[in-house]
């Protein structure tokens, strides 16, 4: 999803040197994001395989908690990088180079796979227990899909649903920068959370709770991001590190009790992000290279692995069901779930990447002879 909070982005826009998911300044982010793109790809495994509930506790969900952490962790990145790109520019300033960095980072990947999709007619439109169901390839459908502002279920390729909900909070970002950052105080991103959840609720009243999937609903999702970034600016004490995986790990079965006193799976998901996003400024950051080493290189590749894992399921065991014994069909999906994210991240994101580093640096400079003709 990236499903996307880069800790490379605080890492890449900064110094150059760093990859564009992942950032050796905090692993405890990195750890985030990788428990985020293993939880929804072990969710579209296990449910292709039919195993959706293990008791009380609802296992296809486990994807949807993965896309809530990915919307926390990409806010909180995001806006520790405008505080590292802002240079005491104007607004449109700031809002262009960073809207030129996300789209760079966003698009090429995301049209690749569309256009993949197109050419060789994968049906990965939908997934449901042992079996995939493809998409009418409309124009317009292909066109929202390029663009990603594709409506709920018009998806060609089924997790990239998130992606135009990403796109979306990308517009409000440096916007919520710039109204935090004269001063660290807590109320006003108090402010910003409660309002988006009373927004969520009024509207979502109005016209069909709870089933609705409007990019309002999930907004609340996305602000304990920004409620982390203002948190960790403030002065507090640091609890010891080996909380923060337990907290991460426990949380997750909590959610998907079914008997809880919170029945309803969307205010569920808002306390969920809440509560990460109220966690992650307080925690020393992981050390053990047995954690921060895997968790950096999957981190690194999440992109690419949220959005290839369907077909690596899909030709590994469905195409290939009657043709290969179960060992190498297992074997097969082992490398083609981590041979194609690093063929596409190489290929295609990094360069990608620095091409939108370039252009929005382009942008910065334009806009400061504009100004200085202007004075």
């Amino acid at each position: 999803m990236e499903t996307t909070l880069d800790p490379s982005q605080l890492a890449d826009e900064v110094r150059g040197t760093r990859t564009a998911y992942a950032s050796d300044d905090m692993p405890n982010l990195d750890f985030l994001r990788a428990v985020a793109v293993l939880l929804v790809l072990f969710s579209h495994l296990t449910y292709y395989a039919g195993f959706m509930d293990f008791g009380d506790f609802k296992i296809s969900w486990l994807g949807g908690i993965g896309v809530y952490f990915f919307f926390v962790h990409t806010c909180f990145v995001l806006m520790l990088s405008l505080e590292r790109q802002w240079k005491g520019q104007g607004a449109f300033q700031l809002f262009g180079s960073f809207m030129i960095r996300r789209i760079f980072r966003i698009y090429p990947l995301s049209i690749a796979v569309i256009l993949l999709i197109l050419v060789f007619h994968l049906p990965l439109a939908e997934l449901s227990p042992r079996h995939f169901v493809g998409a009418s390839p409309d124009l317009a459908r292909i066109v929202s899909n390029l663009l990603l502002v594709q409506g709920p279920g018009r998806s060609l390729l089924g997790v990239m649903w998130s992606l135009p909900y990403e796109m979306g909070m990308y517009l409000f970002l440096p916007w919520f920068y710039l109204f935090l950052r004269p001063n660290r105080l807590i109320w006003r991103v108090a402010a910003i959370w409660s309002i988006a959840v009373l927004a969520a609720v009024s509207f979502l009243s109005y016209t069909g709770w709870p089933i609705r999937d409007d990019f309002i609903a999930y907004v609340p999702c996305f602000i304990p991001g920004v409620v982390a970034y203002q948190l960790q600016r403030t002065g507090h004490r640091k609890f010891p590190t080996f909380i923060w995986p337990c907290i991460v790990l426990l949380v997750i079965p909590l959610f998907l009790y079914r008997q809880n006193l919170i029945p309803d799976f969307r205010v569920k998901s808002w306390i969920l992000c809440l509560a990460i996003g109220l966690s992650v400024p307080f925690f020393a950051q992981i050390s053990g290279k047995v954690i921060t080493a895997p968790a950096h290189l999957i981190a690194k590749y999440s992109y690419g692995i949220y959005l290839t894992h369907t077909f690596c399921i899909w030709l590994a065991f469905d195409q290939l069901h009657r043709v290969l014994p179960r060992i190498l069909r297992c074997g097969l999906f082992v490398v083609l779930s981590t041979g194609l994210p690093v063929m596409f991240y190489h290929s295609l994101e990094e360069p990608m990447i620095c091409v939108g580093k370039r252009v929005a640096k382009r942008f910065e400079r334009l806009c400061d002879v504009d100004l200085a003709l202007g004075g």
